[in-house]
C-alpha cells in the first residue's frame, strides 16, 4: 500500500470517527466522548495495538495535550503533546504527519515500520475526543511558534537531527525549544 493511499484511508477514517463522536456528544449532551469498539478496532488495524495503546495512554494521561487556538476563529493551529519523560512535550501540527521525536525519525522515516508516532496519533485523537487544554493565542503569536518550530527542525537537521522538544511551558507563555530525546 502506498503512503498516499494509506493517508487517504487514515484521513477518511478520522473524518468518519470525528463525525460519529460529534453526533454521540450532541446526543448525550457531553463535552467529550470516548471511542466505541468499532472505531478502536479500525484504528488498531491501521496503527497496531502497541502504537494505539501508547497514543491512548497520552490522551488519557495525567499531562494534558495543549492546543494553541487562534483568538479570532478558535482554530487549533498547534498542539503540544507530552513526551515519555516528564515535562517534555512535542509540537504537532493538526493534519500534518510529522513529529520531531526519535520514534518518528527511527520507526517512520528510517525503518518505515509504522505510519506515524504516538504523539501525532495522540494529537489527532485528542482533537476528536476533545481531550485537550485549549490555550488562546493571537494569530501572529501562533505564526511565530510555527516559524520557530520549523527553524529549530532545520537547524537540528530536521528529522535526521536530535529532535526538537522542550520543557512544558506555563499556561500562557509560548514555549522555548531545546534538543532532547523522546
Amino acid at each position: 500500500m502506498s503512503s498516499f493511499t494509506l493517508f487517504d484511508t487514515v484521513d477518511s477514517l478520522f473524518a468518519r470517527i470525528n463525525q460519529s463522536v460529534r453526533a454521540n456528544q450532541q446526543q448525550a449532551g457531553l463535552e467529550s466522548a470516548d471511542l466505541d469498539k468499532t472505531h478502536l478496532l479500525e484504528l488498531e488495524s491501521l496503527f497496531g495495538q502497541a502504537l494505539l495503546s501508547r497514543a491512548i495512554g497520552i490522551v488519557y494521561g495525567k499531562q494534558p495535550i495543549t492546543a494553541y487556538c487562534t483568538t479570532d476563529d478558535s482554530q487549533c493551529g498547534l498542539l503540544e503533546v507530552p513526551g515519555s519523560k516528564y515535562g517534555t512535550v512535542y509540537k504537532v501540527f493538526p493534519g500534518i504527519n510529522f513529529c520531531a521525536c526519535e520514534s518518528f525519525r527511527d520507526w517512520l522515516l528510517k525503518q518505515r515500520r509504522q505510519p506515524t508516532c504516538k504523539h501525532v496519533l495522540a494529537a489527532r485523537l485528542a482533537l476528536i475526543l476533545n481531550r485537550k487544554k485549549d490555550v488562546p493565542l493571537a494569530c501572529d503569536s501562533l505564526h511565530q511558534l510555527k516559524q520557530q518550530f520549523v527553524e529549530d527542525c532545520l537547524s537540528l537537521g530536521g528529522a535526521g537531527g536530535s529532535g526538537v522538544a522542550h520543557q512544558q511551558p506555563s499556561s500562557t507563555s509560548p514555549p522555548t525549544t531545546t534538543p532532547h530525546s523522546n
